[in-house]
């Protein structure tokens, strides 16, 4: 994604939800320079490998997500499917034993099930804003080798692919490199948030104001990219 390109629905974003470019500017600086030793290339690759011709399945962490995980498991090529987890996702697939290939992540989920994940070969991409620089100095030497995405101008170890909200990006960051078909598993956009979306619920929990917003944002830039993409995407009701 050009940052041209983006930048006008970034500032629409901006002004819907009050951000502070600037923030998320710093944060983008932070996570680069936490990772200015980790070289970003052959993750890269891995990830064009994981994704390039596949069926992949974006598990968002609303509550739907676990029916259809069971479902699309259940089938007789299921297996043979790429499942990437938008963040908090993560925790429904290790709790049903499904191999995590990509994670895209605010560090908002179970750090501990992210953590586990990536030391068991995922692609983990972590994401910089402006209310998450304290978990990304904290957490993202932990994770090791990882990418880095931002949501503002792209620096050499924090990249951008657009979208916001985890589950949106994850959908721009698989459409890149170029799958077969696209499942949208757990993509939720009401007023119910799944557990999974913020460790300390064990229950569904209703959406803030706030969330409702970001949640018609994702929606929005999903819808956007469906539209403009030829890949064929199937969205799990």
């Amino acid at each position: 994604m050009r940052w041209l390109d983006w930048q006008p629905v970034y500032l629409d974003i901006v002004n819907r939800l009050n951000l502070d470019p600037a923030m998320d500017r710093e944060a983008t600086r932070l996570l680069t320079e936490i990772l200015m030793e980790v070289e970003p290339n052959p993750l890269l690759r891995q990830l064009q490998e994981k994704i390039q011709g596949k069926t992949v399945v974006i598990c968002g962490a609303g509550p739907s997500l676990e029916t259809h995980l069971q479902s699309v498991m259940s089938t007789r090529i299921g297996s043979s499917f790429v499942y990437v987890a938008a963040d908090g996702a993560v925790s429904a697939l290790l709790n049903l034993d499904c191999k995590c290939s990509v994670i895209t992540t605010d560090l908002d989920g179970n750090l501990d099930d992210i953590e586990e994940a990536t030391g068991g070969g995922a692609v983990t991409i972590v994401h910089a804003h402006g209310d998450n620089m304290d978990k990304v100095r904290e957490v993202v030497p932990k994770l090791g080798t990882v990418l880095g995405s931002t949501q503002v101008e792209p620096t050499e170890r924090a990249f951008l692919w657009g979208g916001f909200t985890d589950g949106d990006r994850a959908c721009h960051i698989v459409t890149d490199y170029s799958p077969d078909r696209i499942i949208l598993a757990g993509m939720d956009f009401g007023g119910l948030v799944g557990k999974w979306s913020k460790p300390m619920h064990e229950t569904h929990f209703p959406a803030s104001k706030r969330k409702r917003i970001k949640l018609s944002i994702a929606k929005q830039l999903i819808s956007s990219l469906i539209e403009r993409t030829a890949i064929p995407f199937t969205v799990l009701k």
